[in-house]
């Protein structure tokens, strides 16, 4: 009986790490209210090459004469008709804080499978939040937008 207890405990376990953000399908939520700083100091991209319906590289590229901070956590959204929705999906990160030193750029991997699954055909944007050093309660988003064909 305790074999079996402990076995049983083992695949909850597993089961609740290994779940968290996990979804074949996600739900289109309502229009979204996110605003986007077009900050020409500041730019988010795609990777030429990079992009797959699994995950990309970003460039964050900081033109400012000011250290830039960003940490892991980002959002995704749809274009439905000609509107950007929300993504509702639960996802995890973890809490490192990264910065981008003056006038240069960072490359950032995504892998978005284990939240938002394969995407399907249709057009998105990738959403990060910014801020320069010392300037944290005035954070602004930045997106960088894509076709999965």
């Amino acid at each position: 009986m305790k074999k079996i207890l402990l076995y049983f405990t083992t695949i909850v376990m597993l089961f609740a790490v290994t779940s968290c953000g996990v979804k074949n399908d996600f739900d289109i939520g309502k229009v979204s209210n996110i605003k986007i700083n077009n900050n020409n100091n500041v730019t988010l991209s795609i990777k030429d090459n990079t992009l797959k319906k699994t995950g990309t590289t970003l460039i964050l590229e900081n033109d400012s004469d000011k250290l830039l901070h960003y940490d892991e956590y980002y959002k995704m959204e749809i274009k439905k008709d000609k509107k950007w929705h929300k993504i509702n999906v639960e996802l995890c990160f973890t809490d490192p804080l990264w910065e981008v030193k003056e006038n240069s750029k960072k490359e950032i991997e995504l892998n978005w499978e284990h939240g938002y699954g394969k995407l399907a055909s249709g057009d998105y944007r990738i959403i990060k939040e910014v801020y320069f050093e010392g300037e944290e309660e005035n954070a602004f988003n930045i997106s960088a937008e894509f076709t999965i064909k």
